[in-house]
């Protein structure tokens, strides 16, 4: 999971908050979605193209927190944003 290529939508715009915080809205189904500083720090390495892996390791590195609990934040925010239609799931070429 952690191999796999993860893009944002095109049908999502984001912005932050004065408080730091991310909102998205997906433009077609007109839903928005907010997300905490673990959630933002996800998003934005998406948007910049970095791997699932360098994105744990970017949580690890800011929150001090253990491989294990990064990857699962990583992996379960993504399913999410597959789920939600933020994010797009590419195949990779093997």
């Amino acid at each position: 999971m952690l191999d796999d290529k993860i893009s944002p939508s095109s049908e999502v715009v984001d912005t932050t908050l004065d408080d730091g915080e991310v909102v998205l809205l997906h433009l077609e189904s007109k839903m928005y979605y907010s997300l905490n500083s673990t959630g933002e720090q996800i998003w934005r390495g998406l948007k910049e193209g970095v791997s699932l892996n360098e994105i744990s390791q970017r949580l690890q590195d800011e929150f001090d927190v253990s491989e294990q609990d990064a990857d699962r934040s990583v992996v379960d925010l993504v399913n999410e944003l597959c789920e939600q239609k933020l994010a797009l799931r590419h195949n990779r070429n093997v």
